[in-house]
C-alpha cells in the first residue's frame, strides 16, 4: 500500500492543533490523570487526539490497523501484530504529555507506517514550533519542508540523551559509570524532540532502555535514511518496531557516533 506522505501531515497537523494545542496550558484537575506510575500522565488530549487520529485514518486508508499508546496501554496484546504481517499505524498522540502538563514546549505527536513489521513512513510534529520531520522508507527525510542532509561527525565532546531508569543488569552497572563519565547527558523527556535534535546535528546520540515503538519507529526510519544508526548494544540486533524493555538502545546521527559511543559503553 502506498500512503501520501503530505495527506498523512495535513490530517496529524489539524488533530494536533484542535485536540492538543488548543487544550495546551487549560487542562481541568480532571483532565489528568497517570497510568504506570506518578510522573507517567495521561490527559484529556491524549485521548482525544488517538481517537481523532483513529477515526480520520481509518476513513483516509480503509484497512490498515491502528495501534496507538493510549489503546495498548488499556489492551496491550493489540502491540503482539507487530510481530506478523500487515499493515499499521502506530501512533504516539501526545509524546512529552509530562512536558504538556507542567507547560513545558516540548511535545509532539508521533506516527509510524508499519508494514508486515518494517516502518515504511514515519512523521514527527512537532507541535510547538509548527514543524514536521518526516521520511519515507528510500526516500530520505526532510525537516520543516526541507531535505535533511547527514549528520556531520563530532570530533570533539560527545554529547547525549539518556533514558535508562530499565536497564537491566550487567548493563545498568556497568555502562551508567562510562555514560557519565565519558559523555555529556541530559534526561530525555520528550522522544519526539530528541530525535529531532539528532536529525539536525544538534545531538550525537541518545541511549534508552525502554522502547515502544510509537516513541522510536518514525525517528529511526528519519535517522536511518540519513546515515544514522540504530541498534541494540547487547546483541547488535538492529532495531524493529516492537516493544522491548531492559535492553540498551543506541540512536545515533551517524555511523562514526554510534561506533565511538558503543565503543565506549561496552
Amino acid at each position: 500500500m502506498i500512503v501520501d506522505p503530505d495527506k498523512i501531515a495535513s490530517i496529524i497537523e489539524e488533530i494536533a492543533e484542535t485536540e492538543i494545542a488548543a487544550r495546551f496550558g487549560k487542562l481541568a484537575k480532571g483532565e489528568i490523570d497517570t497510568k504506570s506510575g506518578p510522573n507517567d500522565f495521561v490527559t484529556q488530549a491524549d485521548h482525544a487526539a488517538e481517537a481523532a487520529l483513529r477515526r480520520a485514518f481509518a476513513g483516509a486508508y480503509p484497512g490498515v490497523g491502528f495501534i496507538g499508546e493510549e489503546g495498548a496501554a488499556v489492551d496491550p496484546s493489540i502491540l503482539d501484530a507487530l510481530h506478523g504481517d500487515g499493515a499499521f499505524w502506530v501512533v504516539d498522540p501526545l509524546d512529552g504529555t509530562r512536558n504538556f502538563v507542567q507547560q513545558r514546549d516540548e511535545f509532539a505527536t508521533i506516527v509510524a507506517f508499519v508494514v508486515d513489521g518494517v516502518t515504511r513512513a514515519g512523521w514527527i510534529y512537532a507541535i510547538p514550533d509548527k514543524k514536521f520531520a518526516m521520511a519515507s522508507a528510500g526516500e530520505g527525510a526532510a525537516w520543516n519542508g526541507a531535505p535533511l542532509a547527514p549528520v556531520r561527525e563530532n570530533d570533539g565532546v560527545i554529547s547525549g540523551f539518556r533514558a535508562i531508569g530499565n536497564l537491566d543488569d550487567p548493563w545498568k552497572t556497568d555502562m551508567v559509570p562510562k555514560l557519565r563519565s565519558q559523555f555529556v547527558t541530559q534526561s530525555a523527556r520528550c522522544a519526539a524532540y530528541a530525535y529531532i535534535h539528532l536529525l539536525t546535528g544538534r545531538k550525537d546520540f541518545a541511549l534508552y532502555s525502554r522502547c515502544s515503538p510509537w516513541d522510536h519507529a518514525a525517528g529511526v526510519l528519519m535517522l536511518d535514511e540519513i546515515g544514522g544508526r540504530a541498534g541494540y548494544l547487547d546483541d547488535d540486533a538492529v532495531y524493529r518496531p516492537v516493544v522491548t524493555q531492559g535492553r540498551p538502545l543506541l540512536v545515533a546521527g551517524n555511523q562514526r557516533g554510534f561506533k565511538r559511543v558503543a565503543g565506549a559503553l561496552r
